[in-house]
């Protein structure tokens, strides 16, 4: 049980930041022209999405294997 409360936790802080980076991108697309674009921006973004989308799926499978 400990496990899934695990992954849980982790979800939620890779789900917050995601959120905040996601944030951070459209502000600098508003401002484009006065902000440095940071390069590793999306590649992050792109990173906790798919750890997310993992996560999910997995806490799904583990609340099926309860049923």
């Amino acid at each position: 049980m400990s496990n899934r409360f695990e992954i849980l936790e982790e979800y939620r802080q890779a789900n917050t930041e995601l959120d905040r980076l996601k944030g951070l991108a459209m502000r600098q697309r508003d401002r484009s022209r006065v902000i440095t674009i940071y390069p590793h921006l999306q590649e992050r973004v792109s990173h906790l999405s798919q750890k997310c989308e993992q996560l999910d799926m997995l806490l799904e499978a583990i609340n099926a294997s309860e049923d």
